[in-house]
């Protein structure tokens, strides 16, 4: 069955994410198969659009606050002398931080631009590092090269944390800019001590690598617990919809039991009653099938009752309800259905089973299996669904009494008027 293949796929599934969390507990990389790692990757990627798109306007509060704090800061520490060079240039390098936040919020936001967020993110750090470092380094003031320390060492932590990218990928990216800013100010023969910069570039770079290995090898975790509680969630939702099924239908003949038509009549007869329509009902019976049973064998006579509830309900229309009543008893309901109609539906069934052909040797009316159908039409009388259902059964017991093998039609009101 379609459900027992989808239960076992999904178990084993949830085996393989099992040992995946087992290894990911024993060390930290990229243990996961091709797919799963981009999946992964894919997924880190959407929630760091999703985190930077969604705390935007936090990010412009605390970016705010901070030129707040700076700006005054700056305007006591620079020396008078350089006053106007190194304070554009403080300004300068505030307007392109707020940039390059922004330019990151521009790719995480809009559609057009998403594709290219995780490029994007890399570009806009390495021309961070690349921009800060310059503006910081230029200046005359010493007090505000000391500054390029600390803001380096931000760029590349938030460039590591912030925007989703494989801590490999950023550690290249990282360590490029750090290469072409050293040179850079070798260039253009900036004052600066060599070794305490390319600590700090390196150190930096190294220093992200290492948080983001750790903080992926934390997600990591999480992302697979989650597929295991969603692929347990879809095993237990299977389970759950296996088990409802078969409360509801009959094992043998796969359609409804008498549970579900006893619900299925409570709805159509209330519908009848409240819309003042016609509700047929048709009780059906396999004849002599004792006879069939005791001379071919039960189980025969099971494939027998099987085959006829699936030509029952091939034979009725996708509006109406099968149900398996008991034994060889079928009862049919038939919404928004009239005497007339109910005869016609009647009648494909009788003769859709005719059709089959099915040998009865035993059989006191034909030589292949035959079947009885009662029918009777609720027009919202004065009746319980019980009484009308009981209605049905004696139209039933009317057409073996008068021989079998046909159809008989019990009108309520004619009871009600005798």
């Amino acid at each position: 069955m379609e459900y027992k293949y989808n239960l076992a796929k999904l178990q084993y599934d949830k085996e393989k994410i099992e040992e995946l969390i087992t290894r990911q507990t024993r060390r930290v990389g990229e243990i996961f198969p091709k797919k799963l790692e981009q999946q992964f990757w894919s997924l880190n990627l959407q929630r760091a659009r999703h985190n930077i798109s969604q705390y935007f306007w936090m990010g412009v509060l605390t970016y705010f606050v901070l030129t707040v704090l700076i700006i005054p800061g700056d305007y006591w520490i620079i020396q008078k002398e350089h006053f106007s060079h190194d304070f554009i240039k403080c300004l300068l390098g505030l307007v392109n931080g707020a940039l390059c936040l922004l330019t990151l919020y521009a790719f995480s936001r809009y559609n057009i631009l998403k594709a290219y967020f995780a490029h994007a993110s890399m570009f806009i750090v390495f021309w961070a590092v690349l921009s800060m470092t310059w503006l910081t380094m230029t200046v005359y003031t010493e007090a505000l090269k000391h500054q390029a320390m600390m803001i380096i060492c931000m760029i590349y932590i938030l460039g590591y944390i912030l925007t989703g990218v494989k801590p490999i990928h950023m550690l290249m990216v990282g360590m490029l800019a750090a290469v072409i800013t050293m040179l850079m100010l070798f260039s253009m023969y900036v004052q600066f001590d060599a070794m305490v910069m390319g600590r700090v570039l390196m150190g930096s770079c190294v220093m992200g690598f290492a948080v983001s290995k750790m903080l992926c090898a934390r997600e990591r975790m999480i992302y697979l617990n989650m597929l295991r509680a969603d692929i347990s969630e879809k095993i237990h939702r299977i389970h759950t919809t296996e088990l409802l099924h078969l409360s509801q239908h009959d094992e043998l003949t796969k359609i409804s039991n008498r549970r579900t038509l006893d619900e299925m009549l409570d709805t159509f007869y209330e519908q009848s009653k409240q819309n003042n329509t016609a509700l047929a009902v048709l009780f059906i019976d396999v004849d002599h099938f004792k006879n069939y049973n005791d001379f071919y064998g039960h189980q025969k006579g099971d494939e027998v009752i099987s085959t006829i509830a699936k030509t029952i309900k091939n034979a009725i229309r996708h509006m109406d309800f099968v149900a398996r009543y008991g034994g060889e008893e079928f009862v049919v309901l038939l919404p928004e259905t009239d005497a007339h109609g109910a005869y016609a539906v009647a009648s494909n069934i009788y003769k859709a089973i005719d059709r089959l052909e099915i040998p009865h040797a035993k059989s006191q009316v034909s030589n292949h299996v035959t079947i009885s159908l009662g029918i009777t039409v609720y027009r919202a009388e004065n009746m319980t669904k019980d009484e009308l259902l009981n209605i049905a059964d004696q139209a039933l017991y009317r057409a073996k009494q008068l021989g079998r093998n046909q159809i008989y039609y019990q009108s309520i009101r004619a009871i009600n008027v005798a």
